[in-house]
C-alpha cells in the first residue's frame, strides 16, 4: 500500500537536481523532511556536462564564477586550489573536476543529515495527481511506483532533433553528441559530417581529432557562426544598473541590436572591451526579454539568436586556441548552409545534400556517419521522454509559444492547460529559457535552484514526512 507523505521528489539528478536538493536540506535542517532525488544515472549531481572524464573538455566559464552557491562566490575556487593551489579566479579548469566537485557537495550534503535524502537509480515514466490534493503517484520505468507531495522536475535538456527524417538505415549512422565512444568507434581517416558549430559541435571536434591521423571533418550550421573566445585574464560581469541605452519596453530586436552594438562602439573607445558590454548586460537579461512583445522574442530568435550566443557563450582562451589550429590543418571545414537530403550509399557511407547559405548550387559529401550537434531540443514531442510526453498530454503542463520548452511563472511553477498551476508541481533547468532567456548556465541555474528551495520550502506542511513508498506491480 502507498503511504502519503509530505515528502518532496526531484526528478532528474544532474546540476539542477542536485543543487536543489541540497538547497532544500539546508533550508530544512531539524525538519522531518524526506527527499529524493530520481535519475537513471549511477553518479549524481553530474548530468551530461559534466560526465566525462576527458581532462581536455574544459568548462567555458572561469573558475571564479562557477561556485554552485550564489552566496559562496570562491567555493569552487577554494575546491580547486585544495587540489591545484596554482589555479586562480580565470583559470578554466575541466569539466571533470567540476564533476567531482557537484558530486563532493552532494555526498557531503547527504552525510551532514544522513538519512533525509535518498538517491533512486530509475526513471519516471508517468506521473497522476492524487485525489484531494495529496499529492503525486509517481509510475518508474522499473515497474515500481513513488508517492510524494511535491516533485520537482529538473531533466535537464533534451536530445537533439534531427532536421530530417530518415530512414532506419540512414539513422543508425546518426551519433549523438555525447556518445563518445561511438565516436572513437569510427575509423581513424573516417570523414564525418558534425551538424552544429556550436560548443557542443566543437567538443565532438575534439574528440573526433584527439589522434595524429588526418580526418576530414565538416561543421555545418545555418550562418556557419563559432564561438567567440574569452580573453585572457576574464573580468567577472560586474554590479551595475539597468542599461538605459537599451530603452524603453516594448523592445524592437533591431532596435535592440542597434543599441547594443553603438555601446560596445562607445566602450571600445573608451579602451573596453565588446565582453564588457555583454558582461554588464547579463544580470539584465530576463527582463530585456520580458520586455519583448511575442513577435519580437520571435524575430530575435529568427534573426539575432545565432549572433548572440557566438558573443554570450564563449570558448575557454586554450579551447580556441586548439579549434585555430584545427581549421588551418584544412583537415576541417566550417560551412553555412542547410542539409537538404541523406542516402545511405552501398559502402557503408552516406552521401548527404547540403544547400549552402546564399543562392549556391546543392553540395553533395561523402560521410561515415554524422553527428547531431543542432542544440538541445527545447519543445515537448514524440521523441521526449515518456513523462513530459505524458505531463504534456494531460495538460499539467503548457508548451511555450516561441518554442522554448513550458511556460513556468517567476515561483517555478508550470503553467497548465487548465490556467494556473498544478499544486505541488516545481520546474528548474534550461526550459526556463522561455521565461528568462538565460537559463542554461551555471551562474544563472545555482540563483534559480536556490530561489526555487526557497519558494518551495514556503509551501511545505508542518507535519511528519516519510520518504516515497515503493509499491509494486
Amino acid at each position: 500500500m502507498i503511504q502519503h507523505s509530505s515528502s518532496i521528489l526531484i526528478v532528474g539528478a544532474g546540476f539542477s537536481g542536485a543543487l536543489t536538493a541540497i538547497h532544500l536540506l539546508r533550508s530544512t535542517v531539524g525538519q522531518d523532511i524526506s527527499i529524493t532525488l530520481l535519475d537513471p544515472a549511477s553518479r549524481p549531481a553530474r548530468g551530461l556536462a559534466y560526465r566525462s572524464d576527458d581532462d581536455n573538455l574544459l568548462l567555458n566559464v572561469p573558475a571564479g564564477n562557477m561556485s554552485a552557491f550564489a552566496d559562496a562566490p570562491s567555493h569552487f575556487l577554494e575546491f580547486c586550489q585544495h587540489i591545484d593551489p596554482s589555479i586562480n579566479p580565470g583559470s578554466f579548469v575541466s569539466r571533470r573536476l567540476y564533476g567531482r566537485y557537484l558530486e563532493f557537495n552532494l555526498q557531503r550534503a547527504m552525510a551532514t543529515q544522513p538519512g533525509r535524502l535518498h538517491v533512486v537509480q530509475d526513471q519516471a515514466d508517468e506521473m497522476k495527481t492524487l485525489p484531494g490534493r495529496a499529492g503525486f503517484k509517481i509510475r518508474l520505468a522499473s515497474g515500481q511506483y513513488l508517492t510524494a507531495q511535491h516533485v520537482v522536475l529538473a531533466p535537464g535538456h533534451q536530445a537533439p532533433e534531427f532536421p530530417l527524417p530518415l530512414p532506419p538505415g540512414e539513422c543508425e549512422r546518426v551519433i549523438a553528441p555525447w556518445d563518445f565512444q561511438r565516436m572513437d568507434q569510427l575509423p581513424d581517416n573516417a570523414p564525418v559530417l558534425i551538424l552544429g558549430t556550436g560548443h557542443t559541435a566543437v567538443d565532438a571536434l575534439f574528440q573526433l581529432t584527439r589522434q595524429a591521423l588526418p580526418r576530414k571533418v565538416w561543421m555545418i550550421s545555418r550562418r556557419g557562426l563559432l564561438p567567440h573566445a574569452h580573453r585572457l585574464n576574464p573580468v567577472p560581469p560586474p554590479p551595475g544598473q539597468y542599461p538605459s541605452y537599451v530603452g524603453n519596453a516594448p523592445l524592437r530586436t533591431r532596435a535592440l541590436l542597434q543599441h547594443l552594438r553603438q555601446e560596445i562602439a562607445r566602450q571600445a573607445h573608451a579602451g573596453s572591451d565588446w565582453r564588457d558590454v555583454l558582461n554588464q548586460l547579463r544580470p539584465h537579461t530576463a527582463r530585456l526579454w520580458q520586455a519583448m512583445p511575442l513577435t519580437e522574442r520571435q524575430r530575435f530568435l529568427r534573426h539575432g539568436m545565432a549572433f548572440w550566443d557566438i558573443h554570450r557563450h564563449r570558448l575557454a582562451p586554450i579551447s580556441a586556441d586548439r579549434l585555430q589550429v584545427l581549421l588551418e590543418t584544412g583537415d576541417v571545414q566550417v560551412l553555412a548552409g542547410r542539409l537538404t537530403a541523406v542516402h545511405r550509399t552501398g559502402h557503408e557511407e552516406l552521401q548527404v545534400a547540403l544547400m549552402p547559405r546564399g543562392r549556391h548550387p546543392i553540395q553533395t559529401l561523402n560521410v561515415t556517419a554524422i553527428i547531431n550537434c543542432t542544440g538541445p531540443r527545447m519543445t515537448i514531442g514524440p521523441n521526449s521522454s515518456p513523462l513530459l510526453q505524458q505531463l504534456l498530454h494531460d495538460g499539467l503542463l503548457l508548451p511555450d509559444t516561441c518554442g522554448l520548452g513550458v511556460q513556468i511563472n517567476d515561483q517555478y511553477q508550470p503553467l497548465c492547460s487548465q490556467g494556473g498551476t498544478t499544486l505541488g508541481l516545481w520546474y528548474v533547468g534550461p526550459m526556463l529559457k522561455a521565461r528568462h532567456w538565460e537559463a542554461i548556465a551555471v551562474p544563472e541555474l545555482r540563483v534559480h535552484t536556490q530561489q526555487l528551495a526557497q519558494q518551495l520550502v514556503r509551501q511545505l506542511t508542518t507535519r511528519s514526512t516519510l520518504p516515497p513508498q515503493a509499491e509494486p506491480v
